[in-house]
C-alpha cells in the first residue's frame, strides 16, 4: 500500500477505505469506496491512528498501512456499525460536523481555526469535561471586557470549541458562529465525545 494523504485520488486510496471500513469500532460513518482521500477519509485514518498507538497525522505512511487489514479480497465480513460520538473539525474547508453513531446531526460552515503562530492542534481528542456555557479567556481577553468565549467545549489543554467570529483566527481554538456554537453546546451536553481536527 503506498502512502496517501489528504486530495490523493486512485488505486491505493480505495483499499485505504475498505480496509477502514473493515478495521474495527468507528464513531464515524462508513466510508463510500470512491478512491478521493476527502475529510472523511482523514477523519477515519486519525481516528485508527489514535486507536492503534500512532502517530495522528491522517496521513497512510508505512506505518499506519501496516496496521490496516492488509488483505480484503474474498472478505464477506461486515463493517462494525458506528458508535458514539464525534466532532469532525475539518480546516482544511472550514467545516465541523457533529456525528451520533455514524449519522451526522450537525454541519456547521464556516468555521475557523488558529492564525499563523496559534495554529490549532491536529489530531484525536476525548472531550474533557470542562463544557462552560458562559466563559471568557483569561489569556486572550479580549479589549470591551465581554465574554469571548461562550459555549466552550475544551477538547485539548485550552483549546476549546467555541462561539467566534467564523471569518477570524484564533489564538489555537475553533471559532463556529451564532447560533451554531450553542446548538453544539446543548447537543454535546456532558456525554463522551471524540473531538477530530484536521488541517
Amino acid at each position: 500500500m503506498q502512502p496517501s494523504q489528504h486530495n490523493d485520488i486512485g488505486p491505493a486510496v480505495l483499499q485505504i477505505q475498505t480496509a477502514l471500513n473493515l478495521a474495527g469500532p468507528s464513531r464515524l460513518p462508513r466510508l463510500p469506496v470512491d478512491g478521493t482521500f476527502g475529510a472523511l477519509t482523514v477523519g477515519r485514518v486519525m481516528e485508527f491512528q489514535f486507536q492503534n498507538h500512532l502517530t495522528v497525522d491522517g496521513v497512510v505512511g508505512p506505518a499506519t498501512a501496516a496496521k490496516l487489514p492488509q488483505d480484503q479480497t474474498g472478505n464477506n465480513q461486515e463493517p462494525e456499525q458506528p458508535a458514539g460520538r464525534s466532532i469532525l473539525v475539518n480546516l482544511f474547508d472550514g467545516e465541523l460536523t457533529a456525528f451520533e453513531d455514524g449519522e451526522p446531526t450537525l454541519n456547521i460552515s464556516p468555521v475557523i481555526g488558529g492564525r499563523p503562530g496559534f495554529l490549532s492542534s491536529i489530531g484525536v481528542f476525548p472531550m474533557t469535561p470542562r463544557r462552560l456555557r458562559e466563559h471568557s479567556s483569561g489569556e486572550f481577553p479580549s479589549a470591551s471586557g465581554k465574554r469571548n468565549m461562550d459555549f466552550s467545549l475544551f477538547y485539548h489543554g485550552g483549546e476549546a470549541i467555541h462561539q467566534g467570529n467564523p471569518n477570524t483566527a484564533s489564538h489555537g481554538c475553533i471559532h463556529v458562529g451564532p447560533p451554531f456554537a450553542e446548538r453544539l453546546f446543548d447537543w454535546a451536553g456532558n456525554t463522551d465525545i471524540w473531538v477530530i481536527v484536521m488541517r
